[in-house]
């Protein structure tokens, strides 16, 4: 029978706009970058924190009033727990971080390096496709989150309903209606990192296709520049407070977040302006 050879597709400018967007050096350096953060990620697991610390530094910081309901044994007692077995969570948490972190590092070296080799007319779409099942597996994760935001607000809402007015039922009340607040907040916040994994999901689709017709791709979303940037802001504050609460161990991980959130913000507005560049877009 005749040999049935591939259809080869045309390349057009198109490959050559997603081939420089992605052998950019912003693109490189997000690259690498995340592979310094995983790194950053499993020394600060191989650091288990002292539980005593860490009651002592949430129970001072306690309102009084919570301070005389909480017992600061329970929440050791709590964090002991948890942090039982040092050796195999320790061991399961590495291991865990070598696989997810390690794919979506390999995704972007992927990605990179196809679209740096002049051998390859258009970069390969491995890398992007690792991606988008991460982030379908995150809109899964926060769809969950959502639910029992829900579910819990109507619990506290119904204990709350419930409580009688003596002085402690006061206080419980009280922080019935913080945890209720807290559900709610919550609940906001999930519904802007669902609406951010759906556009990167959308944004990834449009450039996988992209690389395999050759057709225009839809610009970047600018949402996701922007909670990029937030993202990146609330990390830059919340670094001091986890080098308060677990050691300075943390201040390179947290500022190598910061950085990332910051570059991946960048590369919403370099894709978009190396479309409209090329004329692609308006």
């Amino acid at each position: 029978p005749p040999v049935q050879y591939p259809v080869q597709r045309p390349i057009t400018p198109v490959h050559g706009v997603l081939k420089s967007f992605f052998a950019s050096p912003l693109f490189l350096v997000t690259a690498i970058l995340f592979s310094v953060n995983l790194l950053f990620q499993i020394i600060a697991s191989l650091f288990p924190q002292d539980p005593a610390y860490i009651v002592n530094q949430i129970y001072s910081n306690l309102p009084y009033e919570m301070q005389f309901i909480i017992s600061p044994g329970d929440l050791y007692s709590a964090l002991s727990d948890a942090q039982s077995g040092t050796t195999v969570g320790t061991g399961g948490t590495v291991i865990g971080m070598l696989i997810t972190g390690g794919l979506m590092a390999a995704a972007y070296w992927i990605t990179y390096i196809s679209a740096k080799n002049p051998s390859v007319p258009a970069a390969k779409t491995a890398g992007l496709t690792i991606m988008k099942v991460f982030s379908i597996i995150n809109l899964v994760v926060l769809s969950l989150a959502e639910v029992l935001c829900v579910v819990l607000a109507v619990i506290f809402g119904v204990a709350l309903a419930g409580n009688d007015y003596g002085y402690m039922d006061e206080m419980m009340s009280v922080i019935f209606v913080f945890l209720i607040a807290a559900c709610i907040f919550g609940f906001v916040v999930l519904i802007f990192e669902i609406i951010y994994e759906a556009k990167v999901i959308k944004m990834l689709n449009s450039a996988k296709n992209a690389m395999l017709t050759g057709m225009v791709p839809n610009k970047a979303s600018m949402f996701v520049a922007v909670i990029c940037f937030i993202s990146a802001a609330v990390s830059f504050f919340s670094v001091f407070g986890d080098a308060v609460l677990y050691g300075w161990i943390r201040v390179p991980l947290g500022l190598t977040s910061v950085a990332l959130n910051v570059l991946y913000g960048l590369l919403v507005l370099q894709f978009n302006k190396m479309l409209k560049n090329a004329g692609m877009v308006r």
